[in-house]
C-alpha cells in the first residue's frame, strides 16, 4: 500500500475510534460530524461504522423520544396525537404519519404502528400503515380479514422485527427489514389474531380463542401498546361491568391465544395498571394506587403453576421531586430496556427509574392519556458526492483536529453540548438526513 494511502486509513480508523464513542442520545453531534468534510461522511455513513455504533452501545439504546395521545375528554379531545423529541432527533414525516384521524398504537425496533379507531375504520381504506421516525418512509397495510370476517367491538395492534418469531436478531439495526403486525381482537365471544408480515405482503389467516362467558371481556384498551415478553405478546383487557380485567397473551410461535389474570386485587378501572417487561423476558405489571407503586412479576409457582409474586413496592412520597406535592398518578407507559414508567397528574408528565429508585418531570401541561416510547439509534446518512478525494490539508484538517479534540472532551468529560460539538462547521445540522 503506497506510504501516503496507509497514513491515511490510520487517521481514517482514529477518527472512527472517537466518532463511535459519541454518545447515541444525540444524533445531532454525529450528524455534525458527518458535514465536516466527505471522508467523515464517508466514514459515518458505511454500514461497518453503523454496525460498530450499535454494538458499542447495544446496553442502553436511547429513548430519542416518545408519541402521546391526548386525554379522550374535554377540552383535550380535540388535541392531537404528536411526537415529543427527548433529544436532538428529530422524526420525518410526522405530520403526515400522525395527521387526520390517526393514532399511534405500537413502537417496537425502530417502527412505529398508527391507525385509526376501530369507530372511525372505513371498510374501503386501510386502518393500519408502519412508520419508520428515522427514514420518514410510512407503508400502508392492507384491510386485516378480521374487518371483514367480523363484527369488531374492539382490537389492538403491535409491530415488531419479523425475526422476534425465532429469536435472531438482536435488533440493533433490524428497523429497515421486514417486519410483522400483529392484530387481536374480540366480538364479546371470540378472540381471535391475525399476522400481517411484511415479506409475504398479506395477512394470515386468523387464529380464534373461546372466552369464558364469566369474563364478558368486550374491548382492548388502545390507551396501553402491547409488551413483548419472550415471544409472547401481551395486551391489557377488560370488561363492561368494572370487573377485574385480564392479559391477552398471544405466542408468535405457536399462534395460541391465552388470558392471564392480572395481579390479585386489581380493578382496571379504578387503578392504573401497565405492562412491563423484565431483562430476560419475562412479564411484569406496575399498579399505582394512591402513593404506592407495586412492581409484579409472572413467574412459575409451585406444581408447574404460573403465579403472579410482587418483587417490589415504592413509596412515591420517598422519591417525587422536591418541589412537587404528593398527588395521585396514573401509569401511562413503559420503555422496554431502558426500566423506565412514564406517570402523568394534572401538571406534567413524570418519569420514573425503576433501576434508580428516581423520579423527575419530563414535561409539563395536563392531557396526557397514553406514552409511547420510541427507544432506537439513529445515525447520519448523506449524499456523498465523491469519496475519492485526497487527504485534507491546511485549514481543513486543523477544523477536523478541533472537532475532535472538542469531541473528547464532551466524550470522555459528559460536559458541552452538540452545538459546541459542531460549531466547527456552518452548515446546519438538519441538512443531514439519519438512518
Amino acid at each position: 500500500m503506497d506510504p501516503a494511502a496507509a497514513a491515511f486509513t490510520e487517521v481514517d480508523e482514529l477518527v472512527e475510534e472517537v466518532l463511535i464513542r459519541f454518545p447515541p442520545h444525540d444524533p445531532a453531534r454525529l450528524a455534525g460530524a458527518a458535514l465536516i468534510c466527505k471522508r467523515w461522511c464517508r466514514i459515518l455513513t458505511g454500514a461497518g461504522f453503523r454496525r460498530r455504533f450499535r454494538e458499542r452501545h447495544r446496553a442502553a439504546p436511547p429513548m430519542l423520544g416518545f408519541l402521546h395521545r391526548p386525554l379522550p375528554v374535554p377540552p383535550y379531545d380535540g388535541a392531537k396525537c404528536g411526537f415529543t423529541r427527548t433529544t436532538s432527533f428529530s422524526p420525518r414525516g410526522a405530520d403526515l404519519a400522525l395527521g387526520g384521524a390517526r393514532e399511534p398504537l405500537d413502537c417496537r425496533h425502530g417502527r412505529v404502528l398508527i391507525g385509526r379507531p376501530p369507530k372511525v375504520c372505513d371498510k374501503s381504506d386501510c386502518c393500519l400503515a408502519v412508520w419508520d421516525p428515522v427514514t420518514g418512509e410510512k407503508l400502508e397495510l392492507p384491510e386485516p380479514p378480521l374487518c371483514r370476517e367480523w363484527s369488531l367491538l374492539n382490537w389492538n395492534a403491535a409491530v415488531l422485527c419479523a425475526s422476534s418469531r425465532d429469536g435472531t436478531c438482536d435488533h440493533l439495526d433490524c428497523h429497515r427489514g421486514p417486519f410483522l403486525v400483529v392484530v387481536v381482537g374480540t366480538n364479546i365471544l371470540v378472540l381471535f389474531a391475525c399476522v400481517y408480515s411484511s415479506e409475504d405482503g398479506a395477512w394470515s389467516k386468523p387464529t380464534y380463542a373461546l372466552q369464558p362467558m364469566e369474563d364478558n371481556i368486550v374491548c382492548f384498551h388502545l390507551s396501553e401498546p402491547s409488551v413483548l415478553a419472550g415471544n409472547a405478546l401481551c395486551l391489557i383487557s377488560a370488561n363492561d361491568m368494572d370487573l377485574d380485567g385480564s392479559i391477552i397473551k398471544y405466542d408468535l410461535g405457536t399462534s395460541k391465544i391465552d388470558q392471564i389474570q392480572l395481579p390479585p386485587s386489581t380493578t382496571r378501572y379504578t387503578k392504573s395498571v401497565v405492562l412491563t417487561a423484565t431483562e430476560n423476558g419475562g412479564l411484569g405489571c406496575a399498579i399505582v394506587e394512591h402513593s404506592r407503586l407495586s412492581l409484579w412479576l409472572w413467574v412459575a409457582g409451585p406444581k408447574e403453576q404460573w403465579v403472579w409474586a410482587q418483587s417490589r413496592v415504592i413509596e412515591l412520597e420517598k422519591i417525587i421531586p422536591d418541589d412537587d406535592i404528593l398527588i395521585s398518578y396514573r401509569l401511562v407507559g413503559f420503555a422496554h430496556g431502558l426500566d423506565v414508567l412514564f406517570a402523568t397528574r394534572f401538571d406534567g408528565l413524570f418519569i420514573i427509574n425503576l433501576k434508580s429508585g428516581r423520579m423527575k418531570k419530563l414535561c409539563k401541561g395536563p392531557g396526557i392519556y397514553s406514552i409511547i416510547p420510541y427507544v432506537s439509534f439513529c445515525t447520519p446518512e448523506l449524499r456523498v458526492i465523491s469519496t475519492g478525494e485526497g487527504p485534507t490539508v491546511g485549514a481543513s484538517s486543523a477544523q477536523e483536529l478541533r472537532f475532535l479534540v472538542q469531541a473528547l472532551r464532551v466524550t470522555s468529560t459528559g460536559e458541552g453540548s452538540s452545538a459546541g460539538a459542531s460549531s466547527a462547521h456552518r452548515t446546519p445540522v438538519s441538512d443531514a438526513r439519519c438512518m
